[in-house]
């Protein structure tokens, strides 16, 4: 009986048992190992002293010390190896990381951590490294720094310490660093810093500061340097009291008729302002891109958009890029320091929220909202600052610090209800031409500098749907039957060719020194998908590509640059 009763005793299941605090008992063992100095088995000679250590600690925390204990290298069956050409202090933080996860970075040890801790294969370490670094950009590290991310092909570095040197391009012009950079390196930077709407008077002051550096080697290169710099855009004061008067330029023959050009184009500007000079137009297209972001499908029906395109000017195809956090239309766009902005608009309700897309981390990002809600507005940007104008039943005026985040309001635009506003700036003051809802369109200057505005003029107009851009002392409105262009010395419009197809909810945009306008629909409906651009040197329209882009008030921006956005 009693044999049955065993028999009848269900069997007991296996329990797989976790020590979760395993992980932590084995590292402080093998650390305490270390630190008894216990069955060490190798060492790292750097510079003639010895580390050592455990080959199975090293193989597990380094690819690059399994690899040499796995092949049938020397190093595998002597108890030594002779490290060149590495730091000792860090090699020995990366040790004591391999012994304990920790590894603590500092200013004086991070960039040879991140050279060591690329050698050994150590990836997380060195992506901690990149990332100490990125935060601790400043005007003494940046071309090292940015030559350290190439020797260890670190892009996210690279990438952020070549925008912090187009950013601050003004304050490192005398730097030392910078005169010890290559030709190479030195054009493209000239080149770039000009795209990034840096002023041409700096692009000058940095190549010519680089070529006085090391005269004797270097003014081979000064023609070619000089070449590269928009000249007929450099003030006309700079222009005429420096450059021209510096004899290293007029003993050149190349640059003396690179000066020559660059006069007579500012000459010709002041009698045909809306005419550019020739030789500016190899600038187009240079590294443009068109940032054609939210918009609308059916706007009768207020469907509001969130995908966002780029639009490659010189190779003509545009792509898709991260949507934003937020769906919008009749908004706002601007780019300010390789960033672009996306604020306000309409989405079943006016719009206080704004975002913006970082083209490295190709992301969008909330920033603060707007203190208003404002829709159909005007965007600019003014001297470190983001200014957003009127709207809709709305005639404040705010402007936004990116250092702080916030917003504060400033003097009120004339006050004019149920309007479309558009803004841009020329020569230091902020232009706004206002649309009243049955009325002319109405002239407006802003000087930030006392926080004032100016009435101006009135402009005779048969429509509201216009876009106002400028270019050095033009203003030119694009408007659905009409485009006209105004020298804001004389404050006369003036009628020029209007655009090849009439649209309305169109984007238009300066990228170099061509309009270029994207999207809208025509009268019975039907979308435009094409591309026209205006030249501003010969003055009229013609299609660049017809493209199927589907765009319609949504709005647009342009940063200059290589952007890689697959």
């Amino acid at each position: 009986m009693a044999a049955k009763i065993v028999n009848q005793v269900q069997r007991i299941s296996a329990k797989k048992c976790n020590n979760s605090d395993y992980g932590n008992i084995f590292l402080d063992g093998l650390a305490k190992m270390r630190v008894n100095q216990k069955l060490f088995d190798f060492s790292l000679d750097v510079d003639g002293e010895l580390i050592h250590v455990h080959k199975l600690a090293l193989a597990i925390a380094s690819d690059y010390f399994a690899a040499m204990f796995e092949a049938d290298m020397k190093e595998r069956k002597e108890e030594t190896v002779k490290l060149q050409d590495v730091d000792l202090v860090a090699v020995k933080a990366l040790v004591d990381y391999v012994y304990s996860g920790i590894i603590t970075l500092t200013e004086a040890n991070v960039e040879a951590v991140l050279a060591a801790s690329d050698l050994f294969q150590l990836v997380w370490v060195k992506e901690e490294c990149v990332q100490f670094l990125e935060s601790n950009l400043n005007r003494n590290n940046c071309f090292r720094l940015r030559k350290l991310a190439d020797m260890h092909s670190c892009k996210g570095l690279q990438d952020a310490s070549y925008k912090y040197i187009l950013d601050h391009f003004d304050d490192l012009i005398a730097e030392e660093d910078l005169l010890l950079i290559s030709f190479e390196e030195m054009k493209k930077l000239i080149k770039d810093a000009q795209h990034f709407v840096k002023p041409s008077d700096s692009a000058y002051k940095a190549a010519i500061n680089w070529v006085k550096h090391d005269l004797e080697r270097r003014r081979v290169h000064l023609a070619e340097l000089m070449s590269q710099i928009r000249l007929p855009l450099v003030s006309t004061e700079f222009l005429t009291n420096h450059i021209v008067a510096d004899p290293l330029l007029t003993e050149d023959q190349k640059c003396n008729k690179f000066l020559m050009e660059a006069l007579t184009c500012q000459l010709t500007e002041v009698t045909q302002p809306h005419k550019k000079c020739q030789t500016e137009t190899k600038h187009r297209n240079e590294s443009f891109h068109v940032f054609l972001v939210g918009g609308t499908r059916d706007i009768e029906n207020a469907n509001a958009m969130k995908e966002c395109k780029v639009y490659d000017v010189s190779k003509e195809k545009h792509v898709s890029i991260s949507s934003m956090n937020e769906k919008r239309y009749n908004h706002s766009a601007a780019s300010f320091n390789g960033v672009v902005y996306s604020v306000g608009g309409w989405n079943a309700g006016a719009l206080k929220t704004a975002e913006c897309y970082d083209p490295v981390s190709k992301r969008w990002s909330y920033i603060a909202p707007m203190n208003s809600t404002r829709d159909s507005f005007g965007i600019c940007t003014y001297n470190d600052l983001i200014y957003v104008v009127g709207g809709w039943d709305n005639s404040t005026v705010e402007s936004y610090n990116p250092a702080t985040n916030k917003w504060r309001f400033s003097q009120s635009i004339p006050a004019i209800t149920k309007s479309v506003n558009r803004a841009t700036v020329a020569e230091n003051n902020i232009y706004a031409l206002t649309h009243p809802l049955g009325g002319n369109n109405v002239f407006h200057r802003f000087d930030p500098r006392d926080e004032k505005w100016y009435n101006l003029n009135e402009m005779q107009s048969t429509s509201g749907q216009y876009e106002l851009i400028s270019y050095d002392r033009t203003l030119f409105t694009i408007g659905r039957n009409e485009c006209k262009w105004l020298d804001i010395r004389v404050n006369k419009w003036e009628s020029m060719p209007h655009m090849l197809s009439n649209r309305t909810g169109f984007s238009a945009v300066i990228a170099g020194k061509d309009i270029y306008v994207f999207g809208g629909k025509k009268e019975c409906n039907s979308f435009v998908t094409s591309v026209e651009r205006c030249s501003v040197l010969n003055n009229e329209w013609t299609t660049v590509d017809s493209t199927e882009i589907y765009h319609f008030w949504g709005r647009a921006a342009v940063l200059s640059g290589e952007f890689d956005f697959s």
